[in-house]
């Protein structure tokens, strides 16, 4: 379900564009109903009010010589009827039949210097002129008004508006995490009404105001990084970026334009992924030309993780390619967090590659990784480490290598405290690697969190992971599924416990300020990890027989399905059918596990498969459980047994995980005719030297006691009463009560047969408690 909305709807008819939503208090084009300021209207001044300064001319402090002059200008005045200056007051009268006559100086009768001033040359000085009140009130437009001290500074819009948007989107996060999760009608609507709001004020600022090159630059920056976040916009976004990276091309804000190109490839990838990919192959020289060392590291990750997001060999070539790029840079600068991030991030894509060499490139790039490590602290490192022991463990985990798995986990529990207590900052899912010698300087002032900076200015990639809860779960998943392998007891507890965290972290309502869609991304991880977890205790339940608890915890899991993110098509339902199937299977109801097993979700594959894929290990499964059912020649489906071993060959041979290998070998002795004793001697012994290679417990009990079955049934001697009893010890550590059963079935046979009745009736005994134990249909005649 997309929770994500339109925003600007389509325009009507005519092309003209109406908002959805508009801000409280707002018109539709962005301005407030109220506070808007009206024409101003001319209001006279009362004749009472004093007129200050607007007629008066200001006489600075003269010499005494010059102060006579003015008085014989005066004396001069006042000879030819001038009206006396007493009675040019603010309030006199001024008689209307002498108007005093304006003088206006010439050229030739500007001041001359004051050291050649003298008294008879008094006359060629202008005169000071006082200028006539006017008879009436005069408007006020007709001059400038002074500001009074209690009245309103302007209303700035632009300001107003930019603020109202950060208040819109600072409320909308806020109640993003609680709204993605309740997922109620309300939330949600309040939600995109909030962030429809902001989003229209910020268009507003761009088309009504003009802006500092760079104050736009940065607001084009932030209204598409909004767009391609919380909205399907692609197309406004993409005209937003297109246009803001031409004007930071023309003012050379190289820090914006590298911003804007960056989120222009992640916005192109969602509607055109080849497209977007190439943008940034025409981006990633021109950096390089420049030498702006810290963005070739970001645009060369960002091709790294849109490449591997589309599932073909090319592109995968093709990340491999960029990742190597950046550790030949990263070794040359000394920037060494950035080159063992690149490493851990090549082991991550070997692991992803089916080959039979896939495993030993990941341990190479791990190696170079750790050889980095150790000349760079921890807290320059951070999460990267975590990474790093994550990628080693599952490289043992795949290689189905128990001992070799359980050293590195116990090293990967002791570096997760140090890695996580060691990350600083708020726990908001994203980590920092430090580039050390390569900093940006002023191009990474401002990316739109593409880069931050340290106290002593050197710049930090930010990408995007885990939060912190989410990699203490992680660790205890892998530990769990790292216990399980050795048949360990405190696996169920790793992932109880990882599982009361993801329960806890989907019960917290802390306010956590983060968008609607990180959120939703965040709990549909943490909705998968419970799966993972729940699913894995469901096959350790199977691998001990309790069947009851495998269905209750199967049950749930189709429950959560109904309601979660997860999508049909993907590896956890395929694997909850398979479940479904094994747990019918082991309650006896062997028609139903068999229909199970044979729907089109469980086909094999082609033969061109990949080798190393969940789908077709699962598929494998299947077939083999099949197998087992319909071996028997008077099964109704007995006739396909040969067509299923024909394909199932060419796949499991050369299999890289050697517990489908010592499988497979079960199944063909299971299959094979009492004529062809040597190849069936052959299975049974390559299943026993595949299974004891990673120590599995489980295949060594089931190849031993097969061994017993064919070979020393009816047979009296010293090694057919070791072979009995080995099968029994291997069951008992299996905890497998079935697997108990039948291998105390046939050592009291054997016990009989060589005269130990005694010790024979005690097995029998343990053996009976046991099948009383058993489903209906599994406890025989």
């Amino acid at each position: 379900m997309d929770y994500r909305y339109q925003y600007p709807p389509q325009p009507p008819q005519g092309g003209q564009y109406t908002p959805t939503f508009s801000a409280p208090g707002y018109t539709p084009n962005g301005y407030p109903t109220t506070n808007i300021p009206q024409q101003m209207i001319s209001e006279p001044y009362s004749q009472s009010q004093p007129v200050q300064n607007h007629s008066m001319v200001a006489i600075s402090q003269r010499s005494s010589q010059y102060q006579q002059q003015l008085q014989q200008q005066f004396q001069h005045q006042q000879a030819h009827n001038a009206i006396p200056i007493s009675q040019y007051t603010q309030n006199s009268q001024v008689p209307a039949a002498k108007p005093v006559p304006q003088y206006r100086p010439t050229p030739q009768h500007r001041p001359a210097p004051q050291h050649r001033l003298t008294p008879q040359k008094v006359s060629r000085h202008p005169q000071v002129v006082i200028q006539k009140p006017p008879p009436t009130p005069f408007p006020i437009s007709t001059v400038t008004p002074t500001a009074s001290p209690n009245a309103a500074p302007p209303v700035d819009y632009q300001l107003l508006l930019l603020s109202l948007a950060e208040e819109y989107i600072s409320a909308a996060h806020g109640m993003g995490s609680i709204a993605s999760l309740a997922q109620r009608e309300a939330d949600l609507e309040q939600y995109y009404k909030l962030m429809s709001t902001a989003l229209r004020c910020l268009e507003s600022v761009l088309k009504h105001f003009r802006l500092h090159p760079r104050a736009e630059a940065t607001l084009r920056l932030r209204y598409a990084s909004l767009l391609n976040d919380e909205t399907d916009n692609n197309m406004e976004a993409e005209t937003v970026l297109s246009k803001g990276i031409t004007l930071c091309q023309r003012n050379r804000l190289f820090d914006l334009k590298y911003s804007m190109q960056h989120l222009l490839g992640r916005v192109l990838f969602k509607t055109n992924p080849r497209a977007a990919l190439k943008t940034l192959d025409n981006v990633i020289p021109e950096v390089e030309a420049y030498q702006h060392i810290a963005w070739v590291y970001a645009f060369r990750f960002l091709r790294v993780s849109l490449s591997l997001q589309i599932p073909s060999h090319p592109e995968t070539s093709s990340a491999l390619q960029h990742l190597h790029a950046i550790s030949a840079l990263a070794e040359k600068q000394g920037d060494r967090a950035i080159f063992v991030t690149s490493a851990a991030l090549e082991a991550m894509v070997h692991l992803r590659i089916p080959g039979s060499d896939s495993i030993e490139q990941a341990q190479r790039a791990i190696a170079s990784a750790r050889s980095f490590q150790l000349e760079t602290s921890v807290k320059e490192l951070g999460q990267i480490v975590a990474l790093v022991d994550f990628l080693d463990l599952m490289c043992s985990l795949q290689h189905y290598v128990p001992d070799q798995a359980a050293a590195k986990m116990t090293a990967m529990q002791k570096i997760m405290d140090q890695a996580v207590l060691a990350s600083t900052g708020k726990d908001n899912g994203t980590f920092n690697v430090l580039v050390d010698r390569s900093s940006g300087g002023q191009l990474t002032a401002s990316t739109g969190g593409i880069f931050t900076k340290t106290a002593d200015g050197r710049d930090h990639i930010t990408f995007s992971w885990l939060h912190r809860r989410d990699l203490y779960s992680l660790a205890y998943y892998l530990s769990g599924v790292t216990s399980h392998l050795r048949n360990e007891d405190r696996a169920e507890n790793y992932l109880r416990e990882g599982i009361k965290l993801i329960r806890e972290s989907l019960d917290l309502h802390e306010p956590v300020n983060e968008s609607m869609a990180g959120a939703s991304s965040r709990i549909a991880w943490r909705i998968l990890m419970d799966w993972h977890m729940r699913l894995h205790l469901a096959f350790i339940a199977c691998s001990r027989a309790d069947w009851s608890s495998a269905e209750a915890t199967l049950v749930a899991l189709r429950e959560t399905a109904k309601n979660s993110f997860i999508d049909s098509t993907d590896t956890l339902p395929r694997l909850a059918t398979y479940l479904s199937g094994v747990v019918n299977q082991g309650k006896g109801l062997t028609d139903l596990a068999l229909s199970t097993y044979q729907l089109p979700i469980l086909a094999l594959p082609a033969s061109n498969a990949r080798p190393n894929d969940a789908h077709t290990d699962i598929a494998i499964l299947a077939a083999m459980n099949s197998l087992l059912l319909i071996r028997d020649p008077s099964h109704p489906q007995h006739y396909v047994s040969d067509t299923l071993l024909a394909q199932l060959d060419p796949i499991c041979l050369a299999h890289p995980n050697k517990a489908i290998v010592s499988a497979y070998f079960i199944i063909q002795a299971n299959t094979k005719g009492k004529d062809s004793i040597v190849k069936t001697k052959h299975c049974i012994q390559s299943a026993l030297q595949a299974a004891k290679s990673i120590a599995n417990q489980q295949l060594l009990c089931i190849s031993m006691n097969l061994m017993t079955a064919t070979f020393f049934t009816d047979i009296v001697g010293e090694q057919a009463e070791k072979s009995a009893k080995a099968g029994r010890l291997l069951a008992k550590r299996c905890k497998d009560d079935l697997w108990v059963c039948v291998a105390d079935g046939m050592l009291v046979d054997t016990l009989e047969k060589h005269g130990k009745m005694q010790e024979a009736q005690v097995v029998r005994q343990e053996m009976l408690e046991l099948r009383a134990k058993l489903p209906e249909t599994l406890r025989g005649g």
